[in-house]
């Protein structure tokens, strides 16, 4: 386990300096032009998905700082709302505040593609006893590149992760922990008028051992 974890990390750390070299030394024209904007930013969202095992819905107040056009970071704290499907037996709404997340990004366009890179971490101050916490504190290193067509933009996702991570289009009624590899591909396209319509496939890679899921006070069936 030790010595996947650490090849991965090697692997990782090179994809992302080349990367990050590639776009350094063929930086666009929009970029050089580009006019540097900083400060701070407050961002407050209302998201939920939902599907056979329940929904899910988050209000979510996010207080951010740009320090220039390739960094920023970001403090967030969410407010759950949790229903569960009326076909599982033994389990209950519930609803409280998440866990607070504290993310740090680096971004860069390119002449090729466009890249930005995160980390972010969740600190276990939400009640594990409704499972809106696994308890423990998790993290994701999310990596983003995208290329815009016009109005359409493909885009693809790769990351690792110890919790499996809710997406902008997809909020998960349940926690989790175990260590992971996360993916997700698809396409968005611009409608105009602030309106965007966009799709993708995701994929879950757990390995080095068990993930625990728990939600709404019972346990989810275990992957490994």
């Amino acid at each position: 386990m030790k010595v996947e974890c650490r090849l991965l990390a090697i692997l990782a750390s090179s994809c992302l300096l080349a990367v990050a070299a590639v776009a350094e030394a063929a930086p666009s024209a929009a970029n050089k032009t580009a006019i540097e904007e900083k400060g701070f930013t407050l961002t407050e969202t209302y998201g939920g998905s939902g599907n056979s095992d329940g929904f899910i819905t988050d209000i979510n107040s996010t207080l951010g700082y740009v320090f220039n056009q390739h960094f920023s970071m970001n403090m967030g704290v969410p407010y759950l709302f949790v229903s569960p499907s009326s076909s599982k037996t033994d389990a209950t709404s519930a609803s409280g505040m998440g866990n607070p997340s504290l993310g740090f990004r680096y971004s860069r366009k390119g002449p090729l593609f466009d890249f930005s890179s995160g980390v972010n971490g969740a600190f276990p101050v939400a009640s594990f006893a409704k499972g809106l916490s696994t308890g423990r504190v998790t993290f994701d290193w999310d990596n983003h590149f995208a290329h815009d067509f016009d109005r359409l933009t493909p885009f693809l996702d790769v990351g690792v992760a110890n919790s499996v991570p809710d997406t902008r289009f997809l909020h998960r009624p349940y926690t989790s922990l175990g260590t992971l590899a996360h993916f997700e591909g698809g396409s968005e396209l611009d409608l105009g008028h602030k309106f965007s319509v966009s799709a993708s496939g995701y994929y879950i890679l757990p390995w080095g051992g068990t993930a625990d899921l728990r939600s709404w006070q019972e346990k989810l069936p275990r992957f490994n």
